[in-house]
């Protein structure tokens, strides 16, 4: 997935609250939107470099947008709606094994009360998958979430529900940087969350993950890489 014509080099000053952006663009401090209210741990570290979406518009509060972090040697996708995309671009193109016998798909498909980021459909099969971002590398082990998420909770319980009345379910982590070897659920930062993942795995919900390549201007999804419980 290529990120626009539109980026552009910065540097990464400070973070006054979890939307914004202390930046310094061509020499000049401004301010950007940070589109992940998340922690993202390791990565929010002055004079880091950094590229921005370009976006000005009269209903804007900033030009900008945080897109990518430059952490070492590699680039960190800090932009979590990206996920879903890069998810959509490989279920158009067959590119995850797990999905290929699934002959269409719907996005932000209703079931009951609750809705959930991907409806995937062959004859009279049905799969709900919801689809989490991930930012939080140490070690290689990539970690979700990195605050707690009440919603990230109900999408699980509520996996579990469908799973129940016999529709197929699965959750998908993307770590949107490339090196994660595995996903594990952050009980210190949330332990609902991983209780409601181990439940789902023993209720026969799909987890999946997968890591990505990420360019100064592309984010595309890699291998799959496990989720460990």
């Amino acid at each position: 997935m290529r990120l626009g014509q539109t980026l552009v080099d910065g540097v990464f000053l400070e973070r006054p609250n979890r939307y914004l952006a202390r930046v310094l663009v061509d020499g000049r401090e401004t301010e950007a939107h940070v589109p992940d209210p998340g922690r993202l741990p390791g990565l929010m570290i002055p004079q880091r470099a950094v590229r921005l979406i370009y976006n000005p518009g009269p209903k804007r509060k900033t030009d900008y947008t945080l897109a990518l972090v430059r952490h070492g040697s590699i680039w960190v996708s800090a932009y979590p709606v990206f996920a879903n995309a890069l998810v959509e671009e490989a279920l158009e193109k067959k590119q995850i094994p797990e999905f290929k016998k699934y002959q269409s798909y719907k996005r932000e498909a209703k079931q009951g009360d609750s809705r959930f980021d991907f409806l995937l459909e062959r004859d009279s099969e049905s799969f709900y998958l919801e689809v989490k971002s991930v930012s939080w590398v140490e070690g290689g082990v990539g970690m979700f979430p990195d605050a707690p998420t009440l919603r990230g909770v109900k999408h699980l319980r509520e996996l579990i529900a469908l799973k129940s009345e016999g529709y197929q379910t699965g959750a998908l982590f993307v770590s949107q940087r490339s090196d994660a070897c595995k996903v594990v659920p952050q009980d210190d930062v949330d332990p609902r969350f991983g209780e409601a993942l181990r439940d789902a795995a023993k209720a026969g919900v799909q987890l999946l993950a997968y890591n990505c390549k990420v360019t100064n201007s592309t984010v595309t999804l890699d291998r799959a890489i496990p989720v460990e419980l």
